[in-house]
């Protein structure tokens, strides 16, 4: 795999003693002709050098994602995806969201898309379904984003749900998933190679995380970047390992395999779990489990939790095993430790997996973090714990040198940037803790507030 570094010092000191030992030559020389001739050569060496230090994926910083416009796509009543696929903008939200990310300090945008509608389709319909895509990345695009197009994989149709994708190479399925690869890079690059990526597969199951199933993803991989490769030599591709696309699949990745240019290697982050998904199926009664963990808050946390289960209706019987279910939780989560130092050592794993790989930082990508923030009938963390487990992790990703990309923009599942209705809140939380800018709340400069909103917003 070829990679491309800026100069470092060694390197710019090579160009500045190249540069004074033609000088020398050429103030010696009495041939204009010769001193001409090397001074060609410098040119040429020279251009090729920044060529190379130049070269590379796109450079983003600080992105959130869209999940809820072009996922979950729209159904008929028999459970085929409904032609032409996908939302209208105006359907989920406006242009002035775009606007607003920009104006919080953002400067890229992460689109999940579900690729079933366009593996379901052929010819004239997949034609269709693409230009959809297009319009949307170029109203992104037009608010001064950049966009990463994240092949985003759902359960909602079986025949084309994560399960029917990921398998070996040449199944029927994945020809067509490298069929739509192909097209999405092609329209990509038509837009700009400059300010888009496509993302080849979100999380990537491919378990157990023993390393087989890294390398049985690590075929499918090469067989995805070639076929992006090959309709758009120059897009940037964005990859990540198995195992969900965690830490641990990405450090199980052999990069020099894909032997492509840029590439953006991605990893997830949502550890400890027992912190990020509280409030969530399996532990939606849990609520203020601690970051970073103490017995002390702890305890607090079973308080809070006791409280959601007043809400419910429920027999003596089922609220006591519910309770015993939410100690063991908690009590496993205290004995396992939610530190700062696991945090570093986790994200320590990247930083050598690249430097053993000759992977620059720049070429790293936290694709997705976020936590369930707690509301008074929900569970989730609470606000004090969230922005430090976020603060802690934006910080150890800018330490690393990578980019880092917030989960999620909007929606109603707890980890959100704003609320999912129409008006749009921010979690100042959130907002502070990734050193992002706040803006006022207002929506009576939305084109798409109610006038009801609008009267809510003035003082």
């Amino acid at each position: 795999m070829r990679v491309f570094r800026p100069f470092s010092d060694a390197g710019a000191y090579a160009v500045r003693a190249c540069l004074a030992a033609i000088h020398k030559c050429v103030s010696k020389s009495n041939s204009p002709f010769r001193a001409g001739l090397l001074l060609a050569t410098l040119g040429l060496s020279l251009s090729s050098v920044t060529a190379s230090a130049t070269d590379g994926p796109i450079s983003l910083r600080r992105g959130v994602t869209i999940h809820e416009w072009l996922n979950w796509a729209p159904l008929t009543p028999e459970g085929d995806y409904r032609r032409p696929p996908y939302r209208d903008l105006e359907t989920w939200g406006s242009t002035a969201d775009f606007t607003e990310i920009r104006a919080f300090g953002f400067d890229f945008v992460r689109l999940s898309v579900d690729p079933g509608p366009l593996l379901s389709a052929d010819g004239d319909r997949l034609s269709k379904a693409v230009a959809r895509l297009e319009l949307a990345v170029r109203a992104v695009t037009q608010a001064r984003l950049k966009v990463i197009l994240d092949l985003h994989p759902v359960s909602q149709v079986k025949a084309w749900s994560p399960g029917a994708i990921e398998g070996p190479p040449n199944t029927q399925a994945l020809v067509r998933y490298r069929a739509v690869v192909s097209a999405l890079a092609r329209m990509l690059a038509k837009v700009g190679t400059d300010k888009t990526a496509l993302e080849l597969m979100n999380e990537p199951q491919f378990e157990p995380c023993d390393g087989v199933s890294g390398r049985n993803w690590e075929e499918v991989l090469i067989g995805l970047v070639r076929a992006a490769r090959d309709a758009a030599p120059e897009l940037t591709l964005v990859v990540s390992g198995a195992c969900g696309g965690t830490i641990t699949g990405l450090v199980q990745l052999d990069p020099a395999k894909l032997n492509a240019d840029r590439l953006l290697f991605s990893f997830h982050f949502f550890e400890p779990e027992a912190f990020t998904q509280q409030g969530q199926p399996g532990a939606a009664a849990v609520k203020g489990a601690p970051w970073p963990t103490s017995d002390k808050e702890a305890a607090l946390a079973l308080a809070y939790s006791e409280l959601l289960l007043e809400e419910e209706v429920l027999t003596p019987h089922e609220r006591a095993a519910r309770l015993a279910d939410i100690r063991t939780y908690l009590g496993a989560y205290t004995a396992a430790g939610g530190t700062p130092e696991k945090l570093r050592t986790r994200f320590g794993e990247v930083r050598a997996w690249a430097d053993r790989h000759g992977i620059p930082h720049r070429n790293l990508l936290l694709g997705a973090f976020g936590a369930t923030a707690a509301t008074g009938s929900r569970g989730g963390a609470l606000d004090a714990h969230r922005f430090f487990w976020l603060e802690a992790v934006r910080r150890e990703a800018e330490r690393l040198g990578a980019a880092w990309t917030y989960w999620a923009y909007s929606n109603p599942y707890g980890m959100s940037l704003r609320s999912p209705d129409r008006a749009r809140r921010p979690d100042g939380v959130a907002l502070d803790a990734l050193g992002l800018r706040p803006i006022p709340w207002d929506t009576s400069s939305r084109t798409d507030a109610t006038p009801d909103m609008r009267r809510r917003a003035r003082p």
